[in-house]
C-alpha cells in the first residue's frame, strides 16, 4: 500500500488536509499526517529522515503547509529536509526547489515574465527613497510582504506620505519593499485558476466586497465559477509549468489593458472554490501523487 504523508505547520489535520487523506484513502492510499516540528534528518545514518524520533517510511509528501514568518535557518532546514526526502527516493509535491521559488514572489514573477507571462509591474528595494519615488511615479501602488499569504500585510497606498510609514514598517522589521504598480480589476474581481499537472480542473472568480480592494476569499471576497478564456487558461497552466508545480494556484487580474499574473500558489486552499464549482481538487491532487509514486 503506498503511504503518503501530509506535511503541515498546523498540529491538527486543516480541511485541505482533510479532504486529501480522504483521497487518498478512497484511492486506496494510506495518508499519514505530519507536523513540521516533529521531523528531522540526518547524515550518515542508516535512517535518514525521522519523525517522532522514528525513521520515516513514507512513498510520497504532499506539503501543504509551510509555516509563516519563519526564520531564515528554519527556511534552510525545511528546504534542507525536502531535499533530504527527494534524495531517498520519495516524491515530494510540490518538489522543494518548487515551492521555494512559488513562494519568493519576487523570483516566481521574474521567471514568469521571463517566459512571456504577463505580470504587473514590479521592483523590489531596501532603498527607502527608490520605493517612494515609484509610488510617486505610479500614483497607486500595493506594498506587501515578499512572502506570504492569505493577502495579509497587503497595502494599497495612492500617496507617498502613506506609502512612507509603511516603507519604514518593513525596513524596522528587516523586511525588503515589495511594491507593485495597482492594477484596476475589472468588476472589482480576480481570477484563481487551479492547475493539476498541465491542466485547469476548475476556475473562480474572486469577488471583493463593496469598498475593498482585495479578493482574497480569506479576506472576505466571494467565490463565483469562472470559464476563463483560453489564453488566460494556458497562461495559467504554463506559469505551473515554469515554476515546476505538480499543482498550484494561479491568480490572475483582467484589467482594461488584458490581464496579468500576479502571483502562483504552491499550496492553495481550495475551500471557497470546491463550494463554488462542485469539484474537489483533492481527489485530482491524490490521483497526480499516486501516479507519480507508483512509477
Amino acid at each position: 500500500m503506498t503511504r503518503v504523508a501530509i506535511l503541515h505547520n498546523s498540529p491538527q489535520p486543516t480541511w485541505s488536509s482533510r479532504r486529501l487523506m480522504k483521497a487518498l484513502s478512497e484511492l486506496g492510499a494510506k495518508p499519514v499526517y505530519m507536523v513540521w516540528g516533529h521531523t528531522g534528518v540526518g547524515v550518515g545514518s542508516q535512517c535518514p529522515l525521522r519523525y517522532r524520533g522514528r525513521c520515516l517510511d513514507v512513498d510520497a509528501i504532499i506539503v501543504r503547509g509551510f509555516g509563516r514568518g519563519l526564520s531564515v535557518e528554519k527556511y534552510m532546514y525545511r528546504h534542507a529536509f525536502l531535499k533530504a526526502a527527494e534524495s531517498e527516493g520519495i516524491l515530494v509535491v510540490n518538489p522543494a526547489d518548487a515551492i521555494f521559488t512559488a513562494r519568493d514572489k519576487f523570483t516566481s514573477l521574474r521567471l514568469l515574465s521571463k517566459h512571456g507571462i504577463p505580470v504587473p509591474y514590479t521592483v523590489v528595494s531596501e532603498n527607502p527613497s527608490e520605493a517612494l519615488m515609484e509610488v510617486g511615479r505610479l500614483g497607486r501602488a500595493v506594498l506587501k510582504p515578499i512572502t506570504g499569504s492569505l493577502g495579509l500585510g497587503s497595502f494599497m497606498v495612492s500617496s507617498i506620505d502613506t506609502a512612507y510609514y509603511i516603507v519604514n514598517l518593513l525596513l524596522s522589521l528587516n523586511q525588503p519593499i515589495y511594491l507593485q504598480r495597482y492594477l484596476e480589476k475589472k468588476g472589482n474581481r480576480d481570477l484563481r485558476v487551479f492547475v493539476v499537472e498541465d491542466r485547469a480542473v476548475a476556475a473562480i472568480y474572486r469577488e471583493a466586497p463593496h469598498g475593498f480592494w482585495k479578493t482574497n476569499i480569506a479576506r472576505g471576497a466571494r467565490a463565483v465559477p469562472a470559464s476563463p478564456r483560453s489564453e488566460i487558461v494556458e497562461a495559467a497552466v504554463k506559469s505551473s509549468q515554469i515554476l515546476g508545480l505538480i499543482y498550484a494556484g494561479v491568480d490572475i487580474i483582467e484589467y482594461e489593458e488584458g490581464f496579468a499574473v500576479i502571483e502562483v500558489n504552491a499550496s492553495p486552499l481550495w475551500r471557497g472554490l470546491q463550494s463554488a464549482t462542485g469539484i474537489d481538487p483533492a481527489r485530482h491532487i491524490a490521483e497526480a501523487v499516486l501516479r507519480r509514486a507508483r512509477r
